[in-house]
């Protein structure tokens, strides 16, 4: 990714306990330390911001109207986040975490359940295209912590594509989800007006016979970017 940086921070006045200006009350003698108040949950932040920017639109989203909607400054959400670039990737986990959530919903077993999911990856991006663009335009680089969501979700299409098609799993899991996902880039785009999902089935069905006919088939993807289970 590329994002710009916001303005830094400084770390040294955020969070932690915070003593009156005047020396603190006291008590018996003993000055009385006043919590900083916690305006934010830290393990919703990325769904809370992510549900903003689906009402603000993805490419319009600005730093001190996501702060106002959370209801807090735009300078503490640095307590939470250490730069724009790493809220993004929370908005996109985020979103992420509701795509799997979507596709895991699937119904039916091997093929048919290929298809499902393939539908709901479709459908998902067009009924949320903020949340999709996030979960692509802001996807974690492989070392990244937060890319586990997103090898997950590979992992789902993949072990589905190893019940139909085992001997060439990575190949035809390759292939299949380059068509769905050319097909969701599409229906956000040159056919937005048209039925998004039509066809679709019938174009798996096809792709995966060919691939049950060929036999063995070597894995097309570079070591690098399999994701392999941790």
């Amino acid at each position: 990714m590329n994002l710009s940086p916001w303005l830094d921070w400084p770390p040294a006045t955020c969070g932690g306990p915070r003593e009156p200006d005047d020396g603190g009350s006291a008590l018996g003698g003993v000055a009385v330390v006043m919590p900083y108040p916690q305006r934010i949950d830290a393990d919703h932040l990325g769904a809370n911001a992510l549900a903003f920017v689906e009402e603000r639109g993805w490419e319009r989203w600005s730093l001190r109207e996501l702060a106002a909607s959370l209801g807090v400054s735009a300078n503490a959400l640095y307590r939470y986040v250490a730069d724009r670039e790493d809220l993004s990737l929370a908005i996109a986990e985020a979103a992420a975490r509701a795509l799997l959530a979507e596709m895991r919903g699937a119904r039916g077993e091997g093929l048919d359940r290929l298809i499902d999911m393939a539908m709901r990856y479709v459908t998902f991006s067009t009924q949320r295209p903020h949340a999709f663009s996030a979960f692509i335009q802001a996807k974690p680089p492989l070392d990244h912590p937060r890319v586990a969501v997103w090898r997950t979700l590979w992992h789902e299409v993949r072990d589905t594509v190893a019940e139909v098609v085992p001997d060439a799993i990575d190949a035809a899991g390759f292939a299949v989800w380059g068509l769905v996902h050319g097909r969701a880039e599409l229906a956000r785009g040159p056919a937005r007006h048209a039925a998004p999902t039509e066809g679709l089935a019938q174009a798996i069905r096809a792709l995966v016979e060919g691939f049950q006919g060929m036999g063995v088939v070597p894995s097309p993807l570079p070591p690098g970017i399999r994701l392999e289970p941790e």
